[in-house]
């Protein structure tokens, strides 16, 4: 049985202003094609789907097409819903999803609720998948636990997200592809830097010995970033197909193909997305970007830093106008050496004097001539109207 787990395309994400859609429908475009070609029999998708509960209808309308895809390509998929997904949107689309082949699980269910399920291939074969989606913990635990303390509380939510696995996996059969979804955080998976960590904390974790040794293999998601967690069976984090902040910058996005027999070890491989634009940080003075414009401009998105001498506070509208995928702009100013000139100069508390000893005692010099004559002309403007 032939296998692709994907996971995490935040469909609808805007980014710095970018709506990265375009990207996110070239990339799911390569894995239709990849599915196709490889006659791949299941696509296993583990949640975040969408970046927001109520996504646009063009996310939606991406999504729906990359499925009627594989469906026509005789592909069968699960899906299961992630801690950005609306549970019961993905479950109202599902239902006429299943049409093309599609099986959604939204909420964590016991087996005989759909918490479990059996597909068979064209071929023949069968696979029971083990669907678990996001558990947020007030769904495991109770007001009560939590007010013990903390400990017990993220011990309760890990021995509860245990049961729940072996509960699901109770049904694995000797006879079939074994398979677990889920989308949770593990204790020991490391993050990318996109991910946000109002969801996603390092206490609210299960654990991986928690997980079945009988499984062919266990497919992740909510961690952005590509990765194997040691664990009783073959795990993986599919990770996003789009590097989603700059936190992710040079990092390969790959997805997971397998190829899967009953009663033998799994063949595990990494296949590099097609279509999504890199992230990258540029750093030069301003002069120096100029001299790489060209070769920048077909980059991809850039953080740029610029060096500066003295502070400019156009800095950021020529960068952003040199470079039109200038998504983020720093700067770096040289270290000032820190003079000890005793007591700042008295004022006689006029505007002027006080932006003169605010300036001296910020930059380490005295304004420029003509600001200071531009100030005193409009002060003195200002008097003229008052």
């Amino acid at each position: 049985m032939r296998i692709v787990h994907t996971s995490d395309w935040h469909a609808g994400r805007v980014w710095k202003g970018i709506d990265r859609l375009p990207e996110l429908e070239a990339v799911l475009g390569s894995l239709a094609d990849h599915v196709e070609r490889e006659r791949v029999d299941l696509v296993l998708v583990t949640g975040d789907l969408f970046d927001t509960g109520a996504p646009s209808a063009k996310a939606e309308r991406v999504v729906f097409r990359f499925f009627k895809r594989l469906g026509a390509a005789g592909a069968q998929s699960v899906v299961i819903a992630g801690n950005h997904d609306s549970a019961a949107r993905l479950e109202a689309w599902g239902e006429l999803a299943q049409l093309v082949g599609v099986h959604v699980v939204g909420r964590p269910a016991s087996a005989d609720n759909g918490g479990v399920i059996e597909l068979r291939t064209a071929a023949g074969e069968v696979a029971v998948v083990a669907a678990l989606p996001f558990a947020a913990p007030r769904m495991l635990v109770t007001a009560l636990e939590l007010a013990a303390d903390d400990t017990t509380a993220m011990q309760t939510y890990a021995d509860k997200m245990r049961a729940i696995v072996t509960h699901l996996t109770s049904r694995f059969r000797g006879d079939a592809v074994n398979v677990l979804c889920a989308h949770t955080h593990l204790d020991n998976a490391s993050y990318s830097g996109s991910e946000r960590k109002v969801h996603l904390g390092d206490d609210w974790a299960a654990t991986a010995q928690g997980f079945p040794s009988n499984a062919h293999y266990v497919a992740l998601g909510h961690i952005h970033k590509p990765q194997h967690v040691p664990a009783p069976s073959p795990t993986y984090y599919a990770g996003s197909p789009l590097q989603l902040d700059f936190g992710e910058r040079g990092e390969p996005k790959t997805f997971v193909s397998v190829e899967a027999v009953p009663g033998r070890p799994a063949q595990i491989r990494h296949v590099p997305y097609v279509g999504g634009t890199p992230l990258e940080q540029v750093e030069g003075t301003f002069a120096e970007l100029e001299q790489r414009a060209e070769a920048l401009h077909a980059a991809g998105w850039l953080k740029v830093v610029v060096r500066l001498l003295a502070p400019d506070p156009d800095v950021n509208r020529k960068v952003r106008q040199l470079l039109a995928n200038a998504v983020s702009v720093d700067v770096t100013l040289p270290e000032r050496d820190v003079v000890v000139a005793g007591p700042p100069p008295a004022t006689d508390g006029s505007p002027v004097d006080l932006y003169r000893a605010y300036h001296l005692e910020t930059y380490g010099r005295p304004p420029a001539t003509e600001v200071v004559e531009r100030l005193t002309q409009l002060l003195a403007e200002r008097e003229g109207n008052a």
